[in-house]
Formats: structure tokens, C-alpha cells, sequence
């Protein structure tokens, strides 16, 4: 019977000393319940897509700067600043596209981090808005027979002071690869709102839209670069 008492005491003051010995811990908290606080700033960066393709591609010439600022936890103000220039030799014509634009809107982020990281797997929406010049150079008269010779026109006309709005949706994915360095990939959908027509002639390309058609008002496009996040607090 003795040997029951003395466990039980034994056992009631180590549960004792324990407990006073949480008790003089300065700020104890529980393990699970550990806030991990996020990282607020500005972060900016290069599309490396543009780069490469003004690298390979002869007849097309960009840059854009890639930015983003959390609001919350999971939203983001995000926009897109950049300029592009097209020029082609087709069958029918000879032109060239080239101006800037600004791309401004949200992006909500999807995935939930584990405990530290600050990845996202986001959806988003922009507003963009292009300012260009659209350059005929060459085209051939539209004839529906065989029958006849086609016949070209040289023209070496340009229109400058054209514009185009449009509203463009992503779904993309940011990663940390370092602290504070991330990887950036996204896939875009867009729509034509508004553009100014130049005379006699249709925009054939838009920048930050890309190529135009006129059977569609839709237009795709993609993105990857890499971003670098300036720390300015946390909470």
C-alpha cells in the first residue's frame, strides 16, 4: 500500500513542479499556437519573357517591369509596365506596332503556406491600357479569284496617337526561391474593350495585348520573370 501512496506523491510533484516551472517562463505560449507574421513591401522585377523572345526573335523587341504590394494576407494590388514593337513581312502586308502600356489591378491568392513560406498560387484581373503607333508599310488589294493579278500597294504611312483598352484575367504562381527572391509564372486571357482605328487600316498588333484579328476580340499571352521583394514591416 505504501508503495501506491509514494508513486502518487512522486507523480503530484513532478505535475507540481512542472507547472511552476511554466509559470516562471517569461511569455510561455503553447507550441501550436506559434504565429508566424507576414512580410509587407514592395515587390518588383523583370519579365524574363520579353528578354529572351527580343533575343531570338529578330522582328520583336520588349521590356516589362513585373510589380505587386500585399494589402492583406492573401490580396495584392499588382500591375505591369512595358513597351513593345512588332514588325512583319506577311503575304498581304507590311507592318510594324510599337508602343507602351500599363497594366493595373488585384491578385488573390489561393494557396495557404505552411507555417513560414509565402508561396502563391493566384487568380487575378487587370485593367490595360495601351499607348501606340501602328506603321503600313506594304499590303495587296483582297481579291477572291485566281483570275487576276494581285496588286500592291506601297504606302509608308504611320498612325501615332492611337490607344486601346482591355480587360485581361491571370492564373499564376509565385515561388520563393530565396529570401525575399521569387520566381514568377502566369498565363493571361484578354479582351478588347475600346481602340482607336486608324484610318483604312485595323491595329494588327497592341501592345502588352499582342497580336489582333479580326474575327476575335480575344487575345492570350504568358509571363515568367523573377521579382525581388523590399522588406518594410510585418504583421
Amino acid at each position: 500500500m505504501w508503495k501506491y501512496v509514494i508513486s502518487i506523491w512522486v507523480l503530484a510533484l513532478t505535475g507540481q513542479l512542472t507547472w511552476a516551472q511554466q509559470e516562471n517562463l517569461p511569455n510561455a505560449q503553447a507550441p501550436d499556437s506559434v504565429i508566424y507574421k507576414k512580410t509587407y513591401g514592395l515587390r518588383a522585377g523583370i519579365d524574363l519573357a520579353s528578354l529572351i523572345r527580343t533575343g531570338l526573335d529578330d522582328q520583336y523587341s520588349g521590356f516589362q517591369i513585373l510589380a505587386d504590394f500585399r494589402l492583406s494576407p492573401r490580396l495584392y494590388v499588382a500591375g505591369e509596365l512595358g513597351n513593345e514593337s512588332l514588325e512583319q513581312e506577311l503575304d498581304r502586308v507590311d507592318y510594324k506596332g510599337a508602343g507602351s502600356f500599363l497594366k493595373a489591378g488585384v491578385d488573390y491568392n489561393f494557396y495557404t503556406n505552411w507555417l513560414d513560406m509565402d508561396n502563391m498560387l493566384y487568380g487575378g484581373a487587370r485593367l490595360g491600357v495601351a499607348s501606340m503607333t501602328q506603321e503600313l508599310r506594304r499590303y495587296d488589294y483582297n481579291l477572291d479569284n485566281e483570275y487576276f493579278p494581285i496588286f500592291t500597294n506601297v504606302d509608308n504611312r504611320e498612325f501615332d496617337g492611337l490607344s486601346a483598352v482591355w480587360l485581361e484575367i491571370q492564373a499564376g504562381v509565385k515561388v520563393e526561391v530565396l529570401n525575399n527572391l521569387y520566381l514568377t509564372a502566369n498565363l493571361q486571357l484578354k479582351r478588347s474593350i475600346t481602340q482607336d482605328t486608324p484610318e483604312g487600316f485595323d491595329n494588327l498588333f497592341i501592345p502588352g495585348f499582342g497580336r489582333t484579328f479580326d474575327t476575335s476580340e480575344i487575345g492570350v499571352g504568358y509571363s515568367y520573370g523573377i521579382v525581388y521583394r523590399i522588406p518594410l514591416f510585418k504583421k
